[in-house]
């Protein structure tokens, strides 16, 4: 009995101090543990191209330097195009400062709102006090400050892909007659996380793809940068596909001052994330990563709290290597099968 009480104590202690590594950790840890799941997606794409014609005769490295390149254009082109994005958004505040103000003027006239004084008084106030350029100085803050991050993984990326060629000689040497159970680990948790990390990620290229078509045949601005945050906001599970619609939505009212363009576009947006996430999605990916649904509820809120929205991207993958190692040890392995959505590990 006292030893099950000092091992909770221990448990609870541990867990604790890890939380706590992970909060104040964050700016460390977060480039690092992103550019290894980076990596993932990079293996799976080197092994796509040697598969092509006639590259089966280079070798393995020419595989890895041909993904590495491209890997650096994609990065630096979409800093180009989120540079230009922010240029070109400050120049229109004004515009879509006096299409919202349309917008709200033709809404109080319709409820009626200016024939009651006190509550038109109220709205007024409050709309008096919304400034784009504040809010937009405000996001141009926060971007700059997941571009740095974004930058740092994409470097540690680059570093990290180069390295494991030779990363199975190195930990058979470094863990010797220990290194087979090791590595049998690093394989169930590679062929995981690489395969659940591939295929979302041509899901979100599909429904980045499918996205901007819809924006640009609306003409909604910077209709390359929206889909590109669409697309890589649905890596968050359940709320990041509603999120990433909200921004080029609001821009579009902003933008037009037409309630009625900016619905169009909801609804054509929404109609994309339901096809992906409810037909697409579950056959793609089926049960790669079969994490209970309340689970990834739990991990999402868990993550976002610690790390925000880039702890929210990367909850499913952490989660799903967690329960992996659960698994492993025949004490915590009844808990990993509980984190399971049918009880299979």
């Amino acid at each position: 009995m006292e030893n099950n009480i000092s091992k909770f104590f221990y448990l609870t202690g541990l867990s604790i101090m890890i939380v706590w590594i992970l909060f104040i950790g964050q700016s460390i840890l977060l480039p690092i543990i992103l550019g290894i799941l980076t990596v993932y997606i990079l293996l799976t794409a080197s092994a796509a191209i040697a598969r092509w014609p006639m590259m089966n005769y280079f070798p393995k490295f020419i595989h890895r330097l041909i993904v590495l390149l491209i890997f650096i254009f994609i990065v630096a082109l979409i800093s180009l195009m989120i540079s230009n994005n922010i240029e070109h958004t400050l120049l229109q505040l004004p515009i879509y400062q006096t299409n919202l103000q349309i917008v709200f003027d033709k809404l109080t006239d319709s409820f009626g709102l200016n024939n009651l004084p006190s509550l038109n008084s109220i709205i007024e106030n409050w709309w008096n006090s919304v400034n784009l350029q504040a809010f937009a100085l405000r996001a141009l803050g926060s971007i700059s400050s997941a571009g740095s991050v974004l930058f740092m993984a994409a470097l540690y990326a680059g570093f990290l892909f180069t390295e494991t060629i030779n990363f199975k000689a190195k930990v058979s040497k470094a863990l010797g007659n220990d290194a087979s159970q090791a590595l049998e680990i690093l394989s169930k948790v590679n062929n995981k996380i690489g395969v659940y990390l591939t295929i979302k990620t041509i899901i979100n290229i599909i429904l980045a793809f499918i996205s901007f078509l819809i924006m640009w045949a609306l003409g909604i601005d910077s209709a390359v940068f929206w889909a590109v945050m669409i697309g890589f906001l649905n890596y968050i599970p359940y709320v990041g596909s509603a999120i990433g619609v909200g921004f080029p939505v609001g821009l579009t009212l902003a933008q037009f001052g037409s309630l009625q363009w900016a619905l169009l576009a909801l609804v054509l947006l929404m109609a994309v994330q339901t096809y992906v996430g409810n037909i697409l999605e579950p056959r793609m990916i089926g049960k790669s990563v079969n994490l209970s649904s309340f689970v990834v509820l739990v991990a999402l809120v868990f993550w976002t709290t610690i790390w925000g929205l880039p702890g929210a991207i990367l909850s499913i993958p952490l989660t799903s290597v967690l329960v992996i190692l659960l698994a492993e040890n025949p004490s915590t392995r009844p808990l990993a099968i509980m984190f399971t959505s049918d009880g299979d590990l």
